[in-house]
């Protein structure tokens, strides 16, 4: 029997040379339900906690930005694959591709409030 692909993926990551680690900080969502506004700041919260210091200065208005675009989402009931924004930069960043990326891959994301779990 094939798997079923989740209908709500995703992800929240800060990129950039100055982050040895492979492919950066990822917190990543593949699931059966939408990601809220509330868990999604707290994915990036995440990702911004396991910077540096430097790594946060690099990026620092690109959180706010980040944040920015989460809040939106939530005022607007919630953001399609076709609303992927651009990757989140930081002005006055000395590391080129120091940056924070959210990737809507399916599904509506950072939704106002959680859609009920029940069990049918």
């Amino acid at each position: 029997m094939p798997k079923l692909k989740a209908a709500y993926r995703g992800a929240v990551q800060a990129q950039g040379d100055d982050i040895k680690k492979k492919g950066g900080y990822t917190r990543s969502w593949a699931q059966e339900f939408p990601v809220t506004a509330d868990e999604g700041l707290a994915f990036l919260s995440d990702i911004e906690g396991q910077c540096n210091k430097n790594q946060k200065n690099q990026r620092k208005f690109a959180f706010v930005k980040a944040k920015r675009f989460i809040e939106n989402a939530r005022k607007a009931g919630g953001v399609w694959p076709e609303a992927q924004p651009h990757s989140f930069q930081h002005r006055q960043r000395t590391v080129n591709n120091a940056r924070v990326d959210i990737e809507i891959r399916d599904g509506i994301t950072f939704i106002p409030f959680p859609i009920s779990k029940s069990k049918e």
